[in-house]
């Protein structure tokens, strides 16, 4: 079902109650203020903000500004992040959440914007887990722009490449292996998943339709070396904006003739949009262990490039809509 809405005013998940938690992250990228500056109907009995380790006084700037919205939305709780081993915050975050004791599923509103992708993976995964994500709303904010000049955007370089802590799944040597890259504008981190995982077939996903109409083709220049290596076949696309598109197009490919998990190792390269992250988590929660999500950790991140403002926000999903695990699709 489609649910993405542009919203210019945020309301709680049940409109009649406050929420128990909206969850968000501080950010050097001016898209963590989306969210907050859109609160002017909106109430919660706490706020946790992550705030992630490194200095950076863009970010710091940010803060200041968080502060004195976040605080009149509810009681404002930061916890510090790392961006090489966010599951620390994630055991926090839960530990906190179970402490408040609730005799109910937590009403939270969850801005995606500006969590690194890792980090939102297992974000995601530790709420359900703890049976915290079942009434949940996901907010998303794009940027007005991206700097797309030389192929790295807001990180560069890469310094690892590994699987995802807790998002491993089974590799069996006898099957030859699948990366399905999902793309944005990181052309190099993309290029280093290639040449460090060596796939025997790749296959590529590219948002379409991009945020907006005039970012069409885009992505596609990022990758142009990428893709004029592919037969055309390897390419599909799914909704930049819409999270079960991307799981739908992951089921099709699982279960279709031509990459049988027979014969495949199921390796998925998260490059693309946040809403493609979290329709990729909502393909794992269903078919946990099918594949193996691979991370190209950056060696840091551009902040002098984070000079763009919040663009539109999107309510892009609710999790009351997700089907129960095991459950089939409606």
């Amino acid at each position: 079902m489609n649910t993405i809405q542009d919203i210019n005013c945020i309301e709680p998940v049940n409109v009649s109650h406050p929420d128990d938690l909206l969850i968000t992250a501080a950010s050097w990228d001016q898209r963590c203020l989306g969210v907050p500056t859109k609160l002017s109907k909106y109430s919660c009995q706490h706020v946790l903000m992550s705030i992630y380790d490194g200095r950076s006084e863009k970010r710091e700037a940010n803060i200041k500004q968080l502060d004195e919205i976040l605080q009149k939305a509810g009681k404002l709780i930061k916890l510090e992040a790392e961006h090489s081993n966010p599951i620390e915050n994630v055991c926090r975050t839960i530990e906190f959440i179970r402490d408040l004791k609730l005799t109910r599923t937590p009403r939270i509103t969850l801005d995606v914007s500006s969590f690194t992708r890792k980090h939102l993976l297992q974000l995601l995964q530790g709420l359900e887990l703890a049976g915290f994500l079942g009434n949940c709303n996901l907010y998303h904010t794009e940027p007005e722009d991206y700097h797309t000049q030389d192929n790295d955007v807001l990180a560069e370089g890469v310094s690892s490449v590994k699987a995802i802590e807790t998002f491993g799944g089974e590799v069996r040597p006898s099957r030859d292996s699948l990366l399905i890259l999902l793309l944005g504008f990181e052309g190099r981190r993309a290029s280093a998943l290639l040449e460090n995982l060596e796939p025997n077939r790749t296959i590529v996903v590219i948002p379409d339709p991009p945020y907006r109409d005039d970012w069409k083709g885009r992505s596609e220049l990022q990758h142009h070396y990428l893709l004029s290596t592919l037969p055309l076949e390897s390419r599909f696309t799914s909704h930049s904006l819409q999270p079960s598109s991307t799981e739908e197009l992951l089921q099709r490919i699982s279960q279709g003739p031509e990459f049988p998990s027979a014969k495949y190792n199921y390796f998925v390269g998260p490059l693309g949009t946040k809403a493609q992250l979290v329709g990729l988590y909502r393909y794992w929660r269903r078919n946990r262990g099918t594949l193996t999500v691979v991370y190209a950790s950056p060696v840091r991140y551009k902040q002098e490039r984070a000079d763009y403002p919040p663009g539109r926000t999107w309510l892009i999903d609710r999790t009351h809509d997700w089907p129960a695990i095991g459950e089939k699709k409606r």
